[in-house]
């Protein structure tokens, strides 16, 4: 079951995240940068980017580059369609249905890596700006939810965790403390 695997990776994931002694805020900007940088058009070279600018904002590279693979072959159409479609509400350019034509024929390209960077290439000339503007919007939107939730999250179950191993701590405690005075009263069996 791949799609399984795929979920039970994304939690050892996070839970290696979780764990990471690293402060809640730098793992939470890892993360963010890494959204951010999935939202823009920069594939093939956002792990790339996502490892530069986490290294240049001392945040987190683990938490950030997976999330490069959010943009990926069944996400990008839907994806960058909606971020051209932002883009093109605040500076116009061609039409939605046009990108959208022209991103499809592209991920349609298979065999011939040269043809899809050209294409790449004259799509990005042509419509560069709608889908930069939208990309970035996106990006900032939903890098500043994810530090957000991100943050939260670490901080909730660093709190709960370190409560739970109090707790474990005490009755440890506790119990050796039963142990040494049966010990002393010579009840111990």
């Amino acid at each position: 079951m791949p799609f399984r695997s795929g979920w039970r990776k994304l939690r050892d994931w996070f839970v290696h995240l979780l764990h990471l002694d690293e402060s809640a805020h730098r793992i939470a900007l890892g993360a963010a940068i890494g959204v951010f940088v999935a939202m823009t058009p920069t594939i093939g070279f956002q792990m790339l980017l996502i490892v530069l600018v986490t290294s240049a904002f001392q945040a987190n590279r683990v938490a950030g580059v997976p999330l490069a693979w959010i943009t990926n072959p069944a996400t990008v159409v839907p994806l960058y369609s909606l971020n051209y479609w932002i883009g093109w509400v605040l500076v116009g350019g061609p039409s939605v249905t046009e990108f959208q034509h022209r991103l499809r024929d592209l991920m349609r390209i298979k065999s011939d890596w040269v043809e899809w960077v050209g294409g790449w290439w004259h799509l990005m000339i042509d419509m560069a700006a709608p889908l930069w503007t939208g990309s970035v919007v996106v990006g900032i939107v939903t890098g500043a939810v994810g530090y957000g939730i991100m943050y939260y999250l670490i901080t909730v179950y660093r709190r709960a965790h370190q409560r739970h191993l109090a707790a474990r701590a005490a009755a440890e405690a506790a119990g050796r403390g039963a142990e040494q005075a049966d010990s002393e009263s010579g009840t111990r069996p």
